[in-house]
């Protein structure tokens, strides 16, 4: 169901009041249809504008949406299906796997994702993944070019990286060339100005609250840098359990900000010190943080590997904590194994966590921006904006309070469009 389902109503259009645009065609709702309005003013929308007579107009679109809403509303219906097929992948699936039988569960986590999207409740979790996008190396790839600089045996190194030992890599290298040697290679990767993707701009998009990231790169900021003075409010390890800034977009940079390296979360030891030695320690700061997370939103994974890691070790122990009751569920955009054992296996790994997968075609990282795309598109047309919701005191203990946008007045009149349309 969308607006559309609802806006026009021509009997209870006075005969002796003045007709406006804005109030009886319900005008400022056209405006959040930009997408598909975009569409039929394209080259793709050309026989939409033939067929039905406004191939000639200077915004044949508006003319479509007020003269003649049966004819937009069929054709808003068959774009909207077909980019929701698009996106999630099923001529892909179809493909690969001979039914929909993936399709069909990949539209059934999309719809939980958006029913939590429009709930206000759902936080970023970014890793490496969006950062390379932007210009940096993966964690894997610099570790290796780390590894080059120290002058440790390449074979060596691939084979630690390959088993997941990322933390002995860290460890060996400091110990051969020092921690300044270590720290000057990642000021040389991480402290340039990426590249802000379509990707990165879909987070401004759909996110005004908090973000959470692995990443030590400042592409974040620079996405959310509006030209306002002190728009953001930035916690890294050392202030982690700081107060939320409601009037601020908040970035948690859980292992630290590449503008104060030294205080980077990197070797072994010091993830011991940040996670616990031996044993997970729910009680430290990263951890308390991750677990109220994990407990009162729902996370949306974004470029992350989601291998086995600390922060895994944090999901896992806080969801074995809390068992069988209901719980926030978490989502992931995935890279989906072209083998289907191997697409079971995954699927059944990431759901031991808490985690929902929403796959797209293998290593078609294009798909993360069309399906960030797609969630925002379906936000609109079901006459919702991202909303804000902030904590108002220590972030461990505090509920959270949502802060409605709409008013009611609006809130109604969207709704008759959202009945018209059917969304």
């Amino acid at each position: 169901m969308s607006v559309l389902d609802i806006t026009y109503n021509p009997a209870k259009a006075s005969s002796t009041s003045k007709k406006i645009w804005c109030d009886e065609d319900r005008h400022q709702f056209y405006e959040n249809f930009p997408d598909f309005n975009d569409w039929i003013e394209s080259d793709e929308g050309e026989s939409i504008r033939v067929e039905n007579g406004i191939d000639d107009l200077l915004q044949p679109s508006k003319a479509l949406y007020a003269g003649d809403p049966e004819s937009y509303k069929q054709a808003f219906k068959v774009y909207r299906d077909e980019r929701l097929k698009q996106a999630l992948g099923e001529e892909f699936i179809v493909n690969n796997f001979g039914d929909k039988h993936w399709f069909e569960r990949n539209i059934q986590h999309f719809e939980q994702l958006e029913n939590c999207l429009i709930d206000g409740s759902v936080v970023p979790f970014v890793g490496a993944g969006l950062s390379v996008e932007s210009g940096f190396p993966s964690w894997k790839e610099h570790l290796k070019q780390q590894g080059r600089t120290a002058g440790i045996n390449a074979a060596h190194v691939n084979d630690l990286l390959d088993n997941g030992h990322y933390e002995t890599v860290i460890e060996e290298i400091e110990a051969i060339r020092g921690r300044d040697t270590f720290i000057q290679e990642i000021k040389d990767a991480f402290s340039k100005t990426g590249t802000i993707t379509e990707t990165t701009w879909r987070l401004t998009d759909l996110f005004n609250d908090t973000i959470i990231t692995t990443n030590y790169d400042r592409i974040l900021e620079q996405a959310y840098d509006t030209g306002k003075e002190n728009n953001i409010q930035l916690l890294d390890s050392t202030n982690i359990l700081d107060k939320a800034d409601i009037n601020k977009i908040t970035i948690i940079k859980l292992h630290g900000d590449i503008k104060q390296p030294a205080r980077c979360i990197l070797s072994k030891n010091q993830y011991n010190d940040a996670y616990g030695n031996g044993t997970l320690d729910l009680n430290k700061d990263i951890p308390r943080v991750l677990s109220y997370h994990y407990r009162t939103s729902s996370l949306l994974f974004l470029g992350c590997s989601l291998n086995r890691d600390r922060t895994m070790e944090v999901f896992q122990a806080v969801k074995d904590t809390l068992g069988d009751t209901d719980r926030p569920p978490h989502f992931s955009l995935e890279s989906m194994p072209a083998d289907e054992v191997e697409l079971a296996n995954r699927n059944a790994y990431l759901l031991s966590f808490g985690i929902t997968p929403i796959w797209f075609p293998k290593s078609s990282y294009e798909f993360v921006e069309q399906i960030l795309r797609l969630a925002k598109n379906e936000m609109r047309y079901r006459g919702n904006v991202p909303r804000i919701k902030k904590v108002v005191e220590e972030p461990i203990a505090v509920p959270v309070l949502t802060e409605e946008i709409q008013s009611t007045g609006i809130k109604k009149a969207w709704n008759s469009v959202i009945k018209f349309l059917g969304i």
